[in-house]
């Protein structure tokens, strides 16, 4: 991570834009809407005050681009679909992103996502599907449902993303585009302003090339002094190997065993022990109907006026919502609430549970085209991921190498998100060292 000198913010806006203008086709498919002149405008203010340094914000020198499911103020709130399209533009900003401004943050762009975040894989029918950068023929899915703002720092086009995470959909195309991610504990960062797919699971996250951005700005946000890195000697990782490895690719586990390796030669302790229960997380919730009853709640009259404007693999999902019963939902979610409490009952004398953040590769966008593969894969995607969402833990995703998209996934206990920053960054520091 690299601060901004004072004086050099607009000039590294500037660039970031000019940037944008270098990739065309790339930024068609991660950006719907730039903010050029105002952007630079506020850049070159900052380096006004942040010429004493004791006027300098604790953000100065970060963009950000923001998701299309948050409001910004000036744009409209399209969360990616075609029903929303037409929106007017929103006079406020969400209190997320008030907070990333009020602390010297700039927000450059709005970035394509699945539409209403309900999907894994990153497909917009509608604005297109953003592609990893790291594949150099731009065949494979960027990941989803925060697609365009993993693109859009992937390549520079931002220093950070401000996504949401459901399921996954922030530490999902981090793993696919190389870049760390950090999905808190619910209610760490306000949610006012988010276009919610799931009250019940969604949290506010950001994406970044290194975790210790996402700490900075963890640290501005809650006014929460950061733990310093934690040393990993003697930290103790929980690795449940069936769960973690048993529909995982060959590539991925192999690569997924060297960064268990490079943690181990760092000092840290790594624990096999299978841990059958977090297979039922995620069938109590879509047993449950949780995320489709909550989603239907607010779409019911758009389904029954405009349903043919949805993307067929969201709207229909949607509409189950309408016959989810009551008992079901509220058995599933007092069996989470019980599964939750055991979670952070059997992670205790460990520092975080190790696994791999997503199982497979990227698959290419011909291959996910039709629905017999895209919902397989959709599940397959977020099945590492979604464990945290369930039980309210926080989670990070780290690059297990620079050049592939495959991610290393550490999920700590509710409420000690920094304590889980900072052991994020040393293991980012340990893998950092095995490839050098």
């Amino acid at each position: 991570m690299t601060q901004t000198l004072a004086g050099d913010f607009r000039h590294n806006v500037a660039q970031q834009l000019a940037r944008i203008d270098a990739h065309p086709e790339d930024a068609r498919l991660a950006i719907l809407r730039r903010r050029d002149e105002a952007a630079l405008r506020e850049a070159a203010a900052w380096d006004t005050l942040a010429a004493s340094p004791s006027a300098r914000p604790a953000l100065y020198g970060l963009t950000v681009a923001a998701k299309a499911c948050f409001d910004v103020a000036g744009w409209p709130t399209t969360a990616g679909a075609k029903l929303l399209r037409d929106a007017l533009p929103v006079k406020d900003d969400a209190a997320l992103v008030a907070r990333l401004r009020a602390n010297g943050a700039v927000i450059t762009s709005q970035t394509n996502m699945t539409e209403f975040a309900f999907g894994a894989l990153g497909l917009n029918p509608h604005f297109g599907t953003p592609r990893t950068p790291l594949d150099p023929s731009r065949e494979r899915i960027a990941g989803g449902s925060t697609s365009g703002g993993a693109v859009a720092v992937a390549l520079g086009f931002a220093d950070l993303a401000l996504g949401s995470d459901t399921s996954g959909s922030v530490r999902i195309p981090a793993a696919f585009c190389g870049l760390a991610a950090f999905k808190p504990s619910k209610g760490r960062y306000p949610d006012e302003g988010l276009l919610l797919l799931s009250s019940s699971f969604d949290v506010p996250g950001f994406l970044a090339r290194d975790i210790q951005t996402c700490a900075r700005v963890d640290e501005a946000i809650t006014g929460e002094t950061a733990i310093q890195p934690a040393d990993l000697r003697g930290r103790r990782f929980l690795l449940p190997p069936k769960f973690a490895l048993d529909a995982a690719d060959e590539v991925v586990t192999a690569r997924f065993n060297d960064a268990v390796k490079a943690l181990e030669q760092a000092g840290a302790v790594i624990v096999e022990r299978d841990w059958p229960e977090l297979e039922s997380y995620g069938r109590i919730a879509v047993e449950g109907g949780l995320i489709v009853a909550e989603a239907f709640a607010w779409h019911q009259p758009h389904l029954e006026s405009r349903a043919a404007d949805y993307d067929p693999r969201v709207g229909p999902r949607i509409q189950l919502g309408k016959e989810v019963a009551a008992v079901a939902y509220l058995r599933a979610q007092q069996e989470l609430a019980r599964l939750a409490k055991a979670y952070h009952r059997d992670l205790e004398g460990f520092d975080a549970l190790l696994t791999p953040t997503v199982p497979i590769l990227p698959p290419r966008v011909d291959d996910v085209s039709d629905d017999e593969h895209y919902y397989p894969a959709n599940r397959l995607t977020f099945r590492l991921t979604e464990v945290a969402n369930r039980i309210d833990a926080p989670s990070v995703s780290l690059p297990i190498a620079p050049d592939q998209p495959i991610g290393l996934m550490l999920t700590g206990r509710n409420g000690h998100d920094s304590a889980l920053l900072a052991l994020a960054a040393s293991a980012e520091a340990a893998l950092a060292s095995s490839h050098r």
